[in-house]
């Protein structure tokens, strides 16, 4: 009777969840994307708007200054928050929330006071080993949330343009990619960002990490909601 009764709850678990997939794919359609600070518009639509929110990392070089080492970030679902008239301050009011957690808290909970946003991720965001087997690329990657099981939910991006954030200095570039790897997307945009900037000097061989958040436009791809 136990068997049949877990059975159940994970066959109804599912039966709920699919509506939501469904109801975001309704969201994306006549997506756009707002002001781009200089960098040039997608030659395709917009299929996901995501906020990111995670830290970006870094380490001392023998010069005294931060070089990156990546960046660590959860994906939540923004596509359906796109035409609120508050979406214009989504990225700055999650880091206001996100700066203002305790260094133990996800991303997720500290998203709770953003009002309209589901907080269960739909992916994540980290830097893994490029296509070419040297050095690191950034990737975007949903196999595993919303679109669990698809191998291919995934981009891997390569820079293509940057510019500095108009919103000021602390906060890291907006950034141009193109896909390098997998079907979620053919480019991608980093817009909005807030925050992510290391400190000016430090010690060779130290580490550290900044918080920050920012939109992920992710255009074209094969994989759809």
């Amino acid at each position: 009777m136990q068997m049949i009764s877990l059975v159940s709850l994970a066959l109804a678990a599912t039966s709920l969840a699919a509506p939501t997939l469904k109801a975001r794919a309704s969201c994306n359609e006549n997506l756009v994307i707002g002001d781009l600070a200089g960098l040039p518009p997608p030659s395709g639509a917009v299929s996901f708007v995501a906020l990111g929110v995670g830290t970006q990392n870094y380490t001392c070089s023998e010069s005294g200054t931060y070089a990156s080492a990546g960046a660590v970030a959860s994906l939540f679902d923004a596509s359906c928050l796109a035409n609120s008239p508050d979406f214009a301050t989504l990225s700055s009011r999650a880091f206001d929330s996100w700066n203002q957690a305790s260094a133990s808290a996800s991303p997720a909970s500290a998203l709770n006071s953003i009002q309209g946003l589901d907080t269960t991720p739909i992916g994540d965001h980290y830097f893994t080993t490029s296509p070419s087997g040297t050095g690191t690329s950034p990737k975007w990657d949903m196999t595993s949330k919303a679109f669990n099981g698809n191998p291919d939910a995934f981009v891997i991006g390569a820079k293509k343009e940057g510019v500095p954030s108009p919103e000021g200095s602390a906060n890291v570039d907006w950034l141009h990619l193109a896909n390098n790897g997998g079907a979620l997307a053919d480019d991608i945009y980093r817009t909005e960002t807030q925050g992510g900037q290391p400190p000016a000097s430090c010690t060779a061989g130290e580490t550290t990490t900044v918080k920050y958040t920012s939109l992920y436009y992710l255009t074209g791809g094969s994989v759809k909601q």
